[in-house]
């Protein structure tokens, strides 16, 4: 599992998802979710994104969204769940 969390389970474009938290296409197809429990007394750190270089195309700008950051995450997580992305087409 990764460092970077979100608070809640991602909803609407994926590509204004990508662009609220600064995911670039090469670190993940955003196809796969994990939703887990923290461990009581765990810490974590909360704030904004920062920007992201993707390619020579594609940028992120610093984002007002919040992120949470949690160095350990496997050790300090419970009651993981996996989820599979689904196409739907609007």
């Amino acid at each position: 599992m990764g460092n970077w969390w979100a608070f809640n389970k991602p909803t609407g474009k994926v590509s204004l998802y990508r662009s609220d938290y600064e995911i670039c296409y090469q670190w993940s197809a955003l196809d796969k979710l994990t939703q887990c429990q923290l461990k009581a007394g765990a810490k974590v750190v909360i704030g904004n994104g920062q920007s992201a270089q993707c390619s020579d195309y594609l940028s992120y700008p610093v984002s007002a969204v919040q992120q949470v950051y949690i160095e350990d995450s496997n050790e300090l997580m419970l009651d993981c769940e996996q989820f599979d992305g689904v196409f739907k087409w609007q």
